[in-house]
Parts: C-alpha cells; structure tokens; sequence
C-alpha cells in the first residue's frame, strides 16, 4: 500500500498523466472485476506500481490498493458478481481473489473508512469463504448484504438534526444454528423474492422459513425462548409462524414436520399457555407438557391401511413414530386426544387411528448421528444478547441488512459473533465486540448506495453530479471520472 496515494489523487490532472504515462501491466496479477460506478477522484495502485484512476469500466486487480477521496467513491463489480461500494475518505485492499480454484475465497482489507458489500457466488456455502479484515475483526458473510465502518469522530458528525433518534433493531432473527452436518437448506416462504439459502454454523434462522435437510446431514438450532430443534436427515420442517417477546404479537410457535424427523426440547413458549405451541404433521397436531421429544415419519407419514405389529415394530409401517424422553406430547387427531409419557414411544398411522404403544424406543429413531437437544450447552446470551450504547464511539460498526454475518475478533479470544437480518454489531478499540440493540442514525441513512441497488453499473436515483450526504456547504467541486 502506498500511503502517498491519497496526496496524488487530490491532483486529478495529475494523476490522470500518471495513468497514461505508466501505462503498466500487471502480468501477474490477475483481474477480478472492474468499475461500474464511479464518482470524484479515486485510484488505485499495485504494489511497486504507479497510481491509476478509477474511472467507469476501469479494470480491478489482486492486489489493488483501492483509496476514495472526500464525496468520492466507487462500486466494484467483481467476476462471482460479488458487488462493493467504497465510501468516501476509505483505503481498501484486494488482497486475493479467487473464483477458479475448488475452494473459491476471498480475503479483502478495510484499511480505514467504509465499505457496503452484496456478497455473490464465493460467499453461498459458507461465511468463511468471503472475508473482509479490519483492525479490530474480520467481518465475513454468506449470501449478504451489510455494512462496514471503520469510524473515529466523522460517524457520530454525521447525522442531521432530523435523524438524531436511534432506531430499536428488531427481532427478525429467532434461532440460530449451532450444531451442523452436511447440506441443509433454508427457504424463507413469505418473501417472494428469497432465494434458498445453506445454512452454516451460527446461520440466522426466520419465521416462516421451510428447512430441508439432505441425505446424512443436521441442524441443531436454538430458539429466543430456549428451545432446541435438531432436523433428521431427508427431513422438511416449516417454521409456519414464531414470535416471542414481540411488542405486537403473543408468545407462540407453530412448526409443520412434513418429511423425515426432529428431535425437540421446549423452551418458555408453551409453558405458561400450551395451546401457544403445536407441531402439525400428516397424522395430527403434536402439543406438550414441557418436554423433550422424537418424531420421525416412514414414508409419507401416514398410511391409509391397517399396518401388521411387527412391520410396525420393525419401524417400516409408514406413519409417525414418537418417543418422549421428557415430560409429556399429546396428539389430537380426529380419533380424540392422546397422551404420550416419558419413556413412552408410539406409532400413528394417521388422522383416524390411536396411538400404538411401542415397549422400546422405534429402531427409526436415529440417535447415533443426531444429537438429542438437550446435551446441548449453548448460552441465549452468546446467541441472541444486545446492548444499548451511548453516542458514537469509534471502532467497528458493522449492520446486516439481509444474509448471514459473522464477526471474529481479531485477537482470536471472543470467539464468533453471528449477525443476521436487521441486526447491528460494535467491535471497540480493546476488540470486544456487541450486538446493538439499537442502530445510530449514521448506520440507518447512510448516503452512499448499497451496491445491490445500482442497476446497469449505476447506482438507482442517486445523483451523480450533486451531493446529498448532508456534508456539502455549498462550496464542492465535483469532477467526473467517467
């Protein structure tokens, strides 16, 4: 990095026969996007190598050292389609980047300033693949679209009279994965645009998502409530509707098991009003009495034909199976309503039928790869605490507008810190990091686009030739660099 870059640039005509006189080629650097916005004086600069201006169609290289001046900035469309927009006064780095290899990654560096990333086809598997590292932690992200402030005084100067009111970030995110194996899928059914996501470790998990789970994978999930949820292999779950401690709904979950099984341990929805709780499936409506629980479906999970004792025996009846190793489920079916015991375990063909008792736990019951909810020791506080804060100190912000976050501090003691839609974390200058549980006015109207909204290479109804970030006083000069 050439720390006189930011000198250079202030001298646009200067720069401009740097660029040309140079004339370099960087052989051994290869491109991995270009320019599709550009607004005031910005350059670049490979190591040993002449500065050159960004303008509109420029090409970005590995390696580039990528620096904004004031009311400047860039949108970086790079080859996975990965989008970033480098705000004003910012020093950004392309360290590698790689969509060629079996394992495609990308390791970036917020050297100071700004970025709004939408991340693209190297961050769809896993948050580790797509890095962004700052002073004080790297920031990675899965399928997202968030912002990253380095900020000292300049954040907190920011805000307009108007917008002096910090905004309560809500409550999108209801579970967390804390144990996985292999591919499980998330889909979320009430927005139309939602793409399927895999989950990973600490992925954010929605009301209303559907899950699918693969041949020989899992997913343990935490709840706000405390509850756990571990998803069978080949299984379908639909978190049909979840809320707790919201401001305009009452406790209550509602889950449809449709395929495969789950294993549950109940958390404190369903304790104070059980009816706040149920599990539809095929066969019925599973409620509880604090409880911990299998359910595993054979087949389509119901079966229209009396079933033989031994094939159900054998756990090859379709049907539902059921085990309670902890307090008590009830079925409510057409039949009436039934009642299962710890250390009970069932069988129910379907809709019409009773329950058949079973003297052992169903062989389709799988405990050898799945593990039960309650061996888990997961903190609520790790996975779903906030904090409020006072003012704008400086250090790290980062706020996820859609996706899966993380945040790895960079010391390596404290862990990981998952972000998920609408929420917002702060890193301090001793690198400890916190969710917020409220958004500063500077992370709520940001002026600079998030790179997801240009459209053509350019940024939706964003003025070029005029400033709106609420730092103009009348006295800019603007130059295009296009």
């Amino acid at each position: 990095m050439n720390i006189h870059i930011a000198g250079v640039i202030k001298n646009l005509g200067l720069l401009f026969w740097l660029g040309l006189s140079a004339a370099p080629c960087y052989a051994d650097s290869p491109v991995v996007g270009k320019i599709s916005f550009a607004r005031g004086s910005n350059a670049a600069q490979q190591p040993g190598a002449a500065p050159r201006i960004l303008g509109q169609d420029a090409v970005v290289y590995q390696g580039d050292n990528i620096q904004t001046t004031e009311r400047s900035f860039v949108i970086i469309t790079f080859n996975d389609g990965a989008k970033v927009t480098v705000r004003p006064n910012s020093n950004f780095t392309v360290d590698h980047y790689d969509t060629q290899s079996p394992h495609p990654e990308a390791q970036l560096t917020l050297h100071e300033g700004g970025v709004r990333a939408s991340s693209g086809d190297i961050a769809k598997q896993t948050p580790d693949s797509f890095q962004i590292k700052t002073p004080l932690a790297t920031v990675k992200a899965q399928q997202a679209e968030y912002s990253v402030r380095l900020c000292k005084e300049d954040c907190g100067q920011e805000t307009k009279p108007e917008q002096t009111t910090p905004v309560k970030t809500d409550q999108s995110v209801i579970a967390r994965v804390v144990d996985i194996k292999g591919l499980v899928i998330a889909k979320n059914l009430q927005d139309k645009d939602a793409k399927e996501r895999p989950l990973a470790l600490g992925a954010p998990i929605y009301s209303a998502d559907h899950l699918r789970s693969q041949a020989n994978s899992f997913a343990l999930m935490v709840f706000r409530d405390g509850e756990k949820i571990a998803l069978q292999p080949n299984s379908e779950l639909e978190i049909a509707d979840y809320h707790y401690q919201s401001h305009t709904e009452q406790d209550h979950a509602l889950y449809r098991l449709t395929i495969g099984g789950m294993r549950a341990l109940t958390g404190s929805i369903g304790k104070a009003n059980k009816a706040a709780y149920a599990i539809e499936t095929p066969v019925g409506t599973i409620g509880i009495r604090g409880t911990g629980f299998d359910l595993t479906c054979v087949g389509s999970c119901v079966s229209q034909r009396p079933q033989q004792a031994d094939s159900i025996l054998e756990g090859l009846a379709e049907g539902l199976y059921g085990h309670v190793w902890q307090g008590q489920i009830v079925l409510r079916n057409d039949r009436g309503e039934q009642v299962i015991t710890v250390p009970e375990s069932g069988y129910i063909a379907n809709r019409n039928a009773g329950v058949f008792q079973m003297p052992e736990i169903p062989i389709v019951i799988p405990d050898n790869l799945v593990p039960r909810p309650d061996k888990d020791n997961s903190s609520l506080d790790k996975l779903f605490s906030k904090r409020q804060q006072q003012g704008v100190p400086s250090g790290l912000y980062v706020t996820v507008h859609q996706g899966h976050v993380q945040l790895k501090q960079a010391n390596a003691l404290g862990g990981n810190v998952d972000l998920g839609k609408n929420e917002a974390a702060y890193v301090n200058q001793q690198k400890s990091t916190i969710r917020l549980a409220e958004q500063q006015p500077f992370q709520q109207h940001d002026p600079y686009p998030l790179p997801s909204s240009s459209t053509d290479g350019k940024p939706g109804n964003y003025p070029i030739l005029s400033d709106q970030d609420g730092t103009d006083n009348g006295l800019s000069v603007y130059e295009c660099s296009n």
